[in-house]
């Protein structure tokens, strides 16, 4: 509740203090890192929750998926991406959604665009949208046009 209303010091005061951690806790944290600007710290705290051997869930890998948009580690992100499918996590489309912002602030426009072409869920408008910004900061002015019309 501390790092969604931007207090996130003192989320990390009481993440910390926790004498046992669950997926939950551990998620809620990554998230809460990721939104507040501390991807990098974000990415850490995952990999102590692997440390720890907790079992990562859907919303986890929202969480270090977002931190990798945001950081710009596009290659974290596709190996993220790929252990998250290997482990059986099936993606939603928030999932989905996390990779095309990825690859967007990345100026991997074509690349975030095949990847909703190949999504199996129908990419819903916040997905396009996202998409279309990444088109229109990098002046693809066809693809643009053509998602547009999907809005």
């Amino acid at each position: 509740m501390y790092a969604k209303c931007g207090y996130i010091e003192k989320a990390i005061e009481v993440f910390e203090a926790m004498p046992f951690k669950d997926a939950k806790a551990w998620s809620s944290m990554i998230v809460g890192l990721a939104v507040n600007g501390l991807a990098e710290y974000a990415l850490v705290t995952f990999s102590r929750m692997n440390k720890a051997k907790v079992e990562p869930n859907h919303v986890t890998l929202v969480g270090v998926l977002m931190a990798c948009a945001h950081s710009g580690l596009v290659s974290e992100g596709k190996r993220y991406w790929a252990s998250m499918v290997e482990s059986g996590i099936e993606p939603s489309l928030e999932h989905y959604g996390c990779m095309v912002d990825l690859l967007s602030r990345s100026n991997l426009i074509d690349e975030a665009y095949s990847f909703v072409e190949s999504m199996p869920l129908a990419p819903c408008p916040a997905i396009l949208r996202t998409l279309l910004v990444g088109c229109k900061k990098n002046k693809i002015l066809d693809k643009g046009e053509i998602l547009g019309q999907h809005l």
